[in-house]
């Protein structure tokens, strides 16, 4: 009999060694996929503003983080306001987990015209928690100021968030980011 205890000891202590390095890859998290939710506006660059040569064509302008809020983003939405204008949730620094986000970047295409594609990256260190990608289906025109809004879930860990947003067209590529702290 104490053969028998020693063999199945054995077998359970290796199934048991094989199922604890199997959970952790079955149990990693991939990065939220915020690419099906993304959403675009588009309005002409206000005549005499100047177009910064040194952004080659794309000048990745901001990216804002606020709660999931309706009615907004939007373009030329603000009463009383001439002129081009953008309506955003209110951008927020600290967030809490089960909470929905939407993350805005907005860019201009002061020179570039051609396919371009817009993006979003949220890093805890160096683990990606979500991302996310927009190609313009009829690509960028010089003379546009674009934004493109995606909503994300707050992440699932807590602590110190980098929010990146960025555009990529032809050779150009331009990008900005701000933090977010998950509570």
């Amino acid at each position: 009999m104490r053969r028998f205890d020693l063999c199945f000891s054995s077998f359970l202590a290796v199934g048991l060694m094989l199922a604890a390095t199997a959970i952790p890859s079955a149990a990693a998290e991939k990065p939220y996929d915020a690419s099906a939710s993304a959403r675009s506006i588009s309005m002409p660059i206000p005549a005499g503003t100047p177009k910064p040569e040194t952004y080659a064509g794309l000048a990745e302008a901001t990216v804002t983080v606020g709660l999931e809020t309706t009615g907004v983003p939007c373009g030329e939405c603000v009463p009383g306001v001439t002129g081009n204008n953008i309506g955003l949730p209110w951008p927020l620094f600290t967030v809490t987990q089960g909470e929905t986000l939407t993350v805005s970047t907005w860019f201009e295409s002061t020179l570039y015209t051609g396919a371009c594609t817009a993006e979003i990256i949220l890093k805890q260190g160096a683990n990606v928690v979500a991302s996310g990608s927009y190609p313009f289906p009829g690509g960028c025109t010089a003379g546009y100021l674009y934004g493109v809004f995606f909503t994300v879930p707050v992440p699932t860990t807590t602590g110190f968030t980098t929010v990146i947003g960025s555009i990529h067209g032809g050779t150009n590529a331009s990008g900005v980011n701000t933090f977010l702290n998950v509570q």
